[in-house]
């Protein structure tokens, strides 16, 4: 009864984390270039229950039952949140400082705490001339901080930046290779120790479009229904485990 208790609060904190997650996509539904999250849970390894074996019957339990009874799991544990990297939608802004990339890749930036990367193009011109980010970050080119000035600015579908016509440099856009971790460190930049690839020629930048938020509203809300059910589920294993506890406790001790 006790291991009941420990699988069904198990499965509680990990129903406990996925609404977590769900809530943070939702929150983020309109955030530019937002990925959302997935929780990936496991169950931890299973016993295998067996039947006495009587000495009369070698390999077969009473009443000539075979001796595996079946596998008993020991609850669940959350192993990582996961990152949903498929492309949100684009859409038309008529900013020409506004960058949506079609394609895999992401922007490169440069903060006080090294490189960081990001799919929200969502970009403005600072003080100095400097092509930036919401946050004030510079966006890089291939030949670091992409200059503005204060001419009119035209982006190439390969990247390429000019300015009144005359080329000042190309955004740099890098991908990451499958299996490399990439952290969501706030301000929608991502943080890793990889080092970035060039994109494939596939991948194209459309000035003047945002790529929105890859969160779906239903889909999300069907899951966080799914978890709370669940979540109900293991507290009435709970609330059971404990009624027959009471009930050893206050009947069976007697005896």
């Amino acid at each position: 009864m006790i291991r009941g208790l420990y699988i069904g609060a198990s499965g509680m904190l990990v129903e406990l984390r996925r609404t977590d997650v769900i809530a943070n996509n939702l929150a983020n539904v309109t955030t530019n270039g937002f990925k959302r999250d997935e929780l990936v849970g496991e169950s931890f390894p299973a016993l295998l229950l067996r039947r006495y074996n009587d000495a009369a019957s070698p390999g077969m339990g009473p009443a000539g039952y075979p001796p595996v009874v079946g596998p008993l799991s020991l609850g669940a544990v959350a192993t990582e949140t996961a990152t949903d990297w498929a492309p949100g939608p684009l859409t038309a802004t008529g900013n020409p400082l506004d960058l949506g990339i079609a394609g895999e890749g992401l922007f490169v930036v440069q903060t006080p705490n090294g490189l960081r990367y990001t799919r929200d193009g969502a970009f403005t011109r600072n003080g100095e001339g400097l092509l930036v980010t919401e946050g004030g970050f510079p966006v890089l080119g291939e030949q670091g901080p992409i200059e503005l000035g204060d001419g009119e600015v035209q982006v190439a579908a390969d990247g390429t930046v000019a300015v009144d016509g005359q080329v000042v440099d190309r955004l740099r856009l890098v991908r990451f290779p499958q299996g490399s971790r990439l952290v969501k460190e706030g301000d929608n930049l991502f943080a890793t120790a990889a080092a970035g690839q060039p994109v494939d020629a596939g991948t194209e930048v459309h000035q003047g479009f945002i790529e929105r938020s890859n969160v779906n509203t239903v889909r999300e809300m069907i899951g966080l229904i799914a978890s709370v059910r669940s979540y109900e589920a293991n507290q009435r294993l709970i609330q059971m485990e404990d009624e027959l506890m009471q009930k050893a406790v206050n009947e069976v001790g007697r005896v």
